[in-house]
């Protein structure tokens, strides 16, 4: 009686291969996961504005940046993006605009740049943060 034995496993080279695969969306999670936890809290701001001001269109641009930055404080947001608010007015609605780009350092001289924007209507503050073009 004959067995027949094969090898099976990862050789050095693969096991390698597979470590240094691993390590680089490891690396690239660590530092694009904060960027989009930074714009949810953006997000957040901008449906906590729209939730908690039901009078937004007769805010003024001072008390929207003002509720903005009290969020911010609040929830520790320190990101450049959250002091990126324009505030636009129309005949009917303002708009809450909050645009802006983020460069993370992947490796050496390779950055990635993030780019976000989140648009509030006062109009329609449920359909909050989809951008608007």
């Amino acid at each position: 009686m004959r067995i027949n034995m094969k090898q099976s496993g990862l050789t050095a080279i693969s096991m390698l291969m597979v470590l240094i695969i691993s390590a680089f969306l490891a690396l690239f999670a660590f530092k694009v996961v904060p960027e989009y936890v930074e714009n949810y809290y953006n997000v957040a701001g901008l449906k906590a504005l729209g939730a908690d001001n039901p009078n937004l269109a007769k805010m003024s641009t001072k008390e929207i940046k003002k509720a903005m930055s009290r969020y911010y404080s609040i929830n520790n947001v320190r990101s450049e993006g959250s002091k990126q608010i324009e505030v636009v007015r129309n005949s009917r609605n303002v708009l809450v605009i909050n645009e802006y780009e983020s460069r993370v350092n992947l490796i050496a001289n390779i950055d990635l740049v993030l780019r976000f924007k989140n648009v509030l209507d006062s109009d329609n503050p449920d359909d909050c943060c989809k951008a608007a073009e």
